[in-house]
């Protein structure tokens, strides 16, 4: 079920390049400005799931064990900061599905639109296309593994870490071999009333935050 709502999650959307970038940029500076504030990750949540088509749930679902041991932890610590910490690490990966609610490729676009070197704007686009590749990987290895209890897990990451690397090395090699030079494909379009609303959404929050910093 979490290896299945990462991969859902990772899948590209509809969103504008430009207007997801900027988006999750603003979101994710209201969550640090306001000091991880309950009420302010809540809201990066709420606008994430609206405009992801949840897809934000199903990664924050996905990371699901790791909040869980920032819950835990406050039982031993301060129980109040693990809350808000654990509820702004979930306003952070909205932040990401917001991402990847747009093409990757219009990401590129974004990020070239923004003059960001093509060198970091190829070595970005490769990130994002990697994920779902990874996703996918882990859960084939994980139905493939026979075992259970502790034993398939460690069976899972060790074969999870070989396949990675050895899909890393067939990378590489396919970029050898065709010259590659850094030359990010982008793409550009015009943004729609849904990306218009959730930049004015966004900024909304981003300005409400800093007023109440001030």
């Amino acid at each position: 079920m979490i290896l299945q709502n990462l991969n859902l999650a990772l899948s590209e959307g509809d969103l504008e390049g430009r207007t997801a970038l900027t988006s999750s940029v603003m979101l994710s500076i209201s969550i640090y400005l306001s000091g991880f504030s309950l009420y302010v990750s809540f809201a990066v949540i709420a606008v994430s799931a609206l405009f992801s088509g949840a897809r934000n749930l199903r990664l924050v679902l996905s990371f699901s064990p790791f909040i869980a041991l920032i819950l835990l932890s406050g039982l031993f610590f301060n129980m109040g900061y693990a809350v808000r910490s654990s509820l702004a690490f979930a306003g952070i990966l909205s932040t990401g599905a917001i991402v990847y609610s747009s093409r990757i490729s219009e990401v590129a676009g974004a990020l070239l639109w923004l003059r960001i070197p093509q060198k970091y704007v190829s070595l970005i686009q490769l990130a994002l296309a990697s994920l779902p590749l990874l996703a996918k990987d882990l859960a084939e290895i994980f139905w493939a593994v026979d075992d259970s209890g502790f034993a398939k897990y460690s069976k899972v990451m060790k074969a999870f870490v070989s396949t990675s690397v050895l899909r890393s090395i067939s990378l590489s090699e396919a970029l050898y071999s065709k010259n590659f030079a850094y030359n990010p494909v982008g793409e550009l379009r015009k943004p729609t009333g849904k990306d218009s609303v959730l930049t004015a959404v966004s900024l909304l929050l981003l300005l409400s935050t800093v007023l109440q910093v001030l």
